[in-house]
């Protein structure tokens, strides 16, 4: 089976194509602003003569434009092509790639006071929440603080005192990977979000 995988929920986007378990192809770009024009190339440049069978789309946290460009575009893409469409979150694939089986706090950016967290207590996934500077020091406080992982660490907790542990995987790797290792992870494409969206509204004239 070869699983096309795009990751946009953060402020970057990435296109990953797999085949059994093995990378077959890697592409990503950080260019913010410009996410939603890149990924189709990006895709392009990741399929070359391949054929996917199944896409798989990270539906969040993260950027909420981001999200929305990813789910767009694979849904459209599956339609086009006739392929399945399976989503994942952004928690999961950064536990579920990391090799450990410590307590791991995931954290993931959110451009705000805040980052969005999950707590994984003996892999055991607690709800996910918005924690502030403070309330992650409170944590690490405890007698058994966790390990701490994800995209939301730097430079967010930059001066803490804290365990980190990674991953060889990022962006839309991470969820290949997590595809092969547990396919029931996967989900329905619908966006997961910590918190309500942003939304300015016009003035009335």
């Amino acid at each position: 089976m070869k699983v096309l995988a795009i990751d946009t929920a953060g402020w970057s986007s990435s296109v990953a194509l797999w085949k059994d378990g093995q990378e077959i192809s890697f592409q990503e770009n950080s260019e913010e602003r410009r996410q939603a024009a890149m990924l189709p190339h990006l895709v392009k440049a990741v399929l070359r003569n391949h054929k996917a069978d199944l896409l798989l789309v990270n539906v969040g946290p993260g950027s909420f434009t981001g999200i929305r460009v990813g789910l767009a575009f694979a849904k459209g893409f599956s339609m086009g092509l006739g392929l399945p469409l399976t989503g994942m979150n952004s928690f999961m694939a950064t536990y579920k790639s990391l090799n450990t089986h410590e307590d791991v706090l995931v954290l993931r950016e959110a451009h705000r006071q805040d980052v969005f967290a999950m707590l994984f207590q003996k892999g055991t996934p607690h709800p996910p929440q918005s924690l502030t500077r403070k309330d992650i020091e409170t944590i690490l406080q405890s007698p058994s603080p966790p390990l701490l992982a994800g995209n939301g660490i730097h430079p967010f907790l930059d001066g803490l005192s804290f365990k980190e542990i990674s991953s060889p995987w990022r962006g839309a790797q991470a969820l290949a990977y997590t595809f092969f290792k547990d396919s029931t992870l996967a989900s329905d494409p619908t966006p997961f979000y910590v918190r309500d969206a942003d939304v300015s509204f016009p003035l009335k004239p």
